[in-house]
């Protein structure tokens, strides 16, 4: 289906449902130069710094289903906000979804957690790094919001805590306070917001956007999150990944990472 990727994994079948798409301007990575940038884009193909906006659907063995992240809402124009049409496609009713695991508060990952100011996914348990529910609940109305709205259905995680029997929070700091990815089964990694434009990070990973709130701790996790899909051999999806090759393994080269078809 168009804007659908789906992969299955001993436990789980996960689908990576696309939001919407944007390019960045030059200036979101001002450590590297426009030539050097410009260089980067041409060799992969490209002219511009194209991302996407994934949200992810997983269903376990039992039926449960937890939906990692709710993309843009109306908040990005008319080139995002496709989730509620994505999960029609898939004949998902979201009062169905039993547990919505927000990676962090970025408005581009909460902004269609709310319907009309009320809760999207009614019946979903909450679930949001102690880090990030502690810096948000005083900085971005939006986050704000949707905390106070989903706050009866909040449970605080920290690394290695269990959504579901094999679906474990995986700590990955840095780009927010409480930045999370999740592990899905033995195989299968989602690393959210740990690269944003792979044409320009994965070959250069120690380049940070400037959306990461601590640029070293950010480039750590990024590093750590990177190497171990490689070493392990593990399949992976990101948050601002493009297609059509939405799960993917990496290769490390040099300094770097390339993608590889799963």
């Amino acid at each position: 289906m168009d804007g659908i990727s789906q992969i299955t994994v001993p436990g789980f079948d996960v689908w990576c449902l696309e939001d919407g798409t944007q390019s960045f301007d030059a200036d979101v990575f001002p450590g590297l130069s426009l030539e050097e940038q410009e260089s980067r884009l041409s060799a992969a193909g490209e002219s511009e710094i194209r991302t996407a906006f994934n949200v992810f659907l997983i269903l376990g063995e039992d039926g449960t289903l937890t939906l990692v992240d709710t993309g843009c809402g109306s908040h990005f124009g008319p080139g995002a906000g496709a989730l509620s049409t994505r999960l029609t496609a898939l004949s998902i009713d979201p009062a169905k979804i039993n547990n919505l695991v927000f990676t962090h508060l970025h408005t581009d990952h909460c902004g269609g957690a709310l319907w009309d100011d009320a809760k999207a996914f009614p019946n979903a348990t909450i679930y949001l790094h102690g880090a990030e529910w502690a810096y948000w609940r005083d900085q971005d109305a939006l986050a704000r919001q949707v905390l106070a709205v989903y706050d009866d259905a909040l449970v605080e995680v920290s690394d290695g805590d269990a959504i579901a029997p094999g679906l474990n929070v995986w700590s990955l700091p840095g780009h927010t306070p409480g930045h999370i990815g999740l592990r899905v089964g033995d195989g299968l990694v989602i690393v959210g917001d740990v690269v944003h434009a792979q044409h320009l990070q994965m070959g250069e990973p120690r380049l940070c956007p400037t959306y990461d709130m601590d640029p070293m701790t950010a480039t750590d996790s990024r590093l750590n999150a990177l190497r171990e899909v490689a070493d392990r051999g593990l399949t992976f999806g990101g948050s601002h990944i493009l297609g059509p090759t939405k799960f993917a393994k990496l290769a490390e080269v040099g300094d770097g990472f390339v993608i590889v078809a799963p």
